[in-house]
């Protein structure tokens, strides 16, 4: 027969048996979590830095078509004025008034040529601004990975002050679905 300190003594190294493999397990655990947390965090920053560069483009791209549209209506009013002043008759000299008609074809051309313009930067813009959104959306699936994960670590600390593994697995868990959204959130952006 084993006396009541011996048997405690016993129990307790029989518990510290079981401990050790937990106690390796969870800052493992917690450790490889957090890196896909930072990994995580990493992508999503990229994403929204890209996201508002290209939401910058989008926006002087937008300021440049409306430039081209303002040239392109100097462009057709000077045009209207040349051609009114020789459909008027205002202008006697025969020379002139063939002066004053090339320079309406001229204009007119030049405005064709501004409104081409314009409309390509206006196509240019919105693809920008599409693209930005496209990114806006990864970065916000990306931050769901990342809540995943923050929330795995928490999962995987509590387990270590309760000594349980279902808290462990259920951080795990977490992690995984983290890993599913970050796998996701990278290649919506692309």
């Amino acid at each position: 027969m084993s006396t009541p300190h011996e048997a405690f003594e016993h129990a307790q190294e029989r518990h510290e048996h079981l401990l050790r493999g937990h106690d390796r397990l969870v800052p493992l655990v917690t450790a490889v979590i957090a890196v896909l947390a930072a990994l995580g965090t990493l992508f999503a920053h990229h994403r929204s830095i890209t996201a508002l560069v290209v939401k910058n483009d989008s926006i002087l791209a937008t300021a440049n078509a409306t430039d081209q549209y303002n040239y392109y209506q100097s462009r057709r009013l000077r045009a209207s004025i040349y051609s009114a002043i020789v459909s008027a008759d205002l202008v006697k000299d025969r020379a002139v008034r063939e002066a004053l008609g090339r320079k309406a074809a001229d204009e007119e051309r030049a405005s064709l040529a501004a409104l081409a313009k314009a409309q390509g930067l206006q196509k240019e813009a919105l693809a920008q601004s599409d693209r930005s959104e496209e990114l806006l959306k990864s970065f916000e699936t990306l931050e769901i990975a990342v809540t995943l994960f923050e929330i795995g670590i928490v999962f995987a600390s509590i387990s270590a002050l309760t000594d349980s593994r279902f808290l462990l697995w259920g951080g795990a868990i977490m992690s995984g679905i983290g890993i599913a959204f970050t796998v996701y959130g990278y290649f919506q952006g692309h």
